[in-house]
């Protein structure tokens, strides 16, 4: 019996055991349930904001890409076109889209370029005041009212704004913001380049306003220095012709070689502005380098006989006697080198020298006279220099010969040289590529035969002034020819309608009618016969001046008979005949 109660006991004791550990185990379930409750339902929140954040982002990515493709739009449009109004207006209606741009606010006011002005508003913001902290800082951001302010002032006179009402926050917030100010520097870029295109416009007008002037300027001086210098040469040269006794023909001689020491200053004055302007035309066709030689010659022998120098001029048996060039401007280098020499030496000798090296034609010109400094000859060839520049210096002049020396040099490709020593002389050399004129240099080297009759002309001069009428009616007389004379280009256009002439010889600068405007009257009624023009003119503009009114040569004043002759011999001669001349049509 004892024996079973011990054992019912023990029994009992692990029931009560078993019953307390299911117990336990009953609250550890319950507990570990409600843990893992809990944390299912903090992993449902978290997965709740990971879902809600990559939403956010997925919308800020996709807000991101929007704005960026607006910026590139934007910005090829804002570089095809000006920032107008009408394009500043449509960037402002983009941006706002109820979502993070709320409304959009421009305000613009360009001094220099008033169609950039512009004062627009987009989205509910209907006004825009502006924060007076906005003239001392770049951007301003307004938290309270959500407004984002960007300066638009720059120092070109350009005052203004851009700003924009914002709904973000965070990251976001920054995004948006960032974008706003690439499109706020988008318009101050455009604006900064229309600036620039406006003011490159409005330069191109005033240096084409300055060269327009320059050009009349110059046109204006050559005709007012050329035209009364044609009357001296002309009246000198056709008082050669005429009975003189030994003093007048020296007085004759000397106007002569003022006048054409005149003509020398003038043409420097003149091709060195033009040079300059880019409107010297250089006029090549075959001159005789040994009449070119003895030209000279006459020129400033005359000159060293005052100054008791002795005056040679040397040509080598290598020296073509025909080359083509601009004899004028081959001339011109010459007598501006021969002068200086003759100035700048006292006592002594000048000595020049042709020769024909290498296919070129070289010139030298060395005297004994006062030398150059070794610190004066780098400036040298620079224009308005001489090397005694104050008020005492013993020699006048422009300080332009040698500077136009080297430049006319220049532009035949050639080269200048000097080589001198102070108080024992100088020597300038020329050095310029030049073709020999075969067809003279191998056949007759008689300048002209004048084989061609040219009496029977019958020639219209059309010229205002009575001195040039005169002399061109001289000169025109020593080939026999009588010519009829009209005082404006309105005058030779109805008479050409009722006579008939073989040559007109057409003054370009006239009153009532210009020989331009009366030139292109008879190409476009149907006259067809030779018109040269008579011109001061020798720009490159008043030259194609000529030949687009309808004139077939130019014959440059002041010119000489000789001059004349040939052009007459060109034009008129194979056309004398009476059945060839013609009048404009009735």
């Amino acid at each position: 019996m004892m024996g079973q109660d011990k054992l019912i006991a023990l029994l009992e004791k692990k029931i009560a055991r078993e019953k307390s550990a299911r117990r336990n185990a009953e609250r550890l379930l319950e507990v570990k349930s409600l843990e893992l409750f809990d944390a299912k339902k903090l992993i449902e929140q978290s997965l709740e904001k990971v879902k809600a954040q990559a939403e956010s982002d997925s919308e800020l990515l996709a807000y991101q890409a929007k704005m960026e493709n607006m910026l590139l739009e934007f910005g090829r449009k804002f570089l095809i076109h000006p920032p107008t109004e009408k394009l500043i207006k449509e960037l402002a209606d983009s941006l706002v889209d109820s979502i993070a741009v709320r409304a959009c606010g421009v305000a613009i006011h360009c001094v220099p370029d008033p169609s950039i002005n512009t004062e627009y508003t987009s989205g509910r913001q209907q006004e825009w005041q502006c924060p007076a902290e906005l003239d001392q800082q770049k951007h301003i951001w307004d938290e309270n009212e959500g407004i984002l302010w960007i300066s638009l002032n720059t120092g070109d006179n350009v005052t203004g704004f851009f700003s924009a009402r914002l709904k973000a926050s965070g990251h976001g917030l920054l995004t948006i913001q960032k974008h706003i100010h690439l499109f706020s520097e988008m318009i101050l870029s455009s604006i900064d380049r229309q600036l620039k295109l406006v003011e490159a416009i409005n330069a191109r007008k005033q240096a084409e306003a300055s060269e327009k002037a320059t050009r009349d300027f110059l046109a204006m001086i050559n005709h007012e220095l050329r035209t009364p210098l044609n009357g001296l040469l002309g009246t000198a040269e056709l008082m050669a012709d005429t009975e003189l006794d030994d003093h007048q023909r020296r007085l004759l001689n000397t106007l002569d070689h003022s006048g054409e020491l005149l003509r020398a200053i003038i043409n420097d004055l003149l091709d060195y502005s033009k040079i300059n302007a880019g409107m010297l035309e250089l006029n090549e066709k075959p001159f005789d380098c040994h009449g070119l030689a003895n030209m000279l010659s006459d020129i400033f022998q005359h000159r060293a006989n005052e100054k008791q120098l002795q005056f040679n001029i040397l040509c080598s048996e290598t020296l073509p006697n025909w080359l083509v060039g601009d004899a004028d401007r081959i001339k011109q280098i010459f007598v501006n080198l021969i002068g200086n020499a003759m100035k700048f030496t006292a006592q002594g000798s000048v000595n020049v020298t042709f020769d024909w090296r290498g296919e070129q034609l070289f010139f030298s010109v060395t005297d004994s006279g006062c030398g150059i400094p070794k610190d004066k000859q780098a400036t040298l060839f620079d224009p308005f220099t001489q090397v005694d520049n104050s008020s005492q210096r013993n020699h006048e002049g422009t300080g332009l010969g040698l500077a136009i020396c080297k430049k006319l040099t220049q532009q035949m490709k050639g080269n200048i040289e000097v080589d001198s020593v102070e108080d024992c002389g100088s020597t300038f050399s020329v050095s310029l590529p030049l073709d020999k004129h075969t067809q003279i240099e191998n056949g007759n080297n008689t300048k002209h035969s004048h084989n061609q009759a040219i009496d029977s002309l019958k020639i219209l001069v059309v010229e205002d002034l009575k001195t040039n009428q005169m002399i061109i009616q001289l000169m025109l007389s020593k080939f026999g020819i009588k010519p009829e004379i009209c005082d404006n280009g309105k005058d030779a256009v109805e008479r050409l309608k009722h006579e008939n002439f073989d040559v007109v010889l057409m003054d370009c600068r006239m009153p009532i009618m210009d020989g331009y405007t009366a030139t292109e009257q008879l190409r476009k009624s149907g006259y067809s016969r030779p018109i040269l023009a008579l011109t001061a003119g020798t720009t490159t503009a008043e030259r194609e001046d000529c030949y687009d009114a309808g004139m077939d040569d130019i014959l440059c004043k002041p010119y000489q008979a000789e001059e004349l002759r040939e052009a007459l011999e060109k034009w008129g001669a194979p056309k004398a005949s009476p059945s060839n001349t013609q009048a404009l049509p009735a």
